[in-house]
């Protein structure tokens, strides 16, 4: 039987997870481009907010993804942990706005 220790990568959660975001992001910014190409009739400012909100937000997460993963790889090697004092409050904060823009899609239609 082989020695788990001997093929754990510390780097290779980091990396699967970046990698997951950067995927995510794309498909996010895609979903709000098709929004626009579609522009369904009916629903005004409130959709355009959100698929604005889509398009920045996927990308934006498509391009932190790598510069994360580099941070939380250096930390890891050097002997610390991955999450930091801001991870919990930035995930809160974006399921928030995600239930409101949901409501507020919800509400006009």
């Amino acid at each position: 039987m082989s020695r788990p220790d001997a093929v754990w990568d510390p780097g290779a959660q980091a990396e699967r997870t970046a990698l997951a975001w950067q995927r995510t992001g794309l498909s996010v910014a895609a979903l709000g481009l098709l929004l626009v190409h579609a522009r369904p009739a009916g629903y005004g400012p409130a959709l355009w907010a959100g698929v604005l909100l889509l398009v920045a937000g996927g990308a934006l997460a498509a391009v932190v993804a790598p510069v994360r993963y580099r941070h939380i790889e250096r930390v890891v090697r050097s002997g610390g942990g991955p999450a930091s004092s801001g991870t919990v409050p930035a995930t809160a904060l974006v399921v928030l706005a995600g239930i409101a823009a949901i409501a507020a899609l919800l509400a006009v239609g």
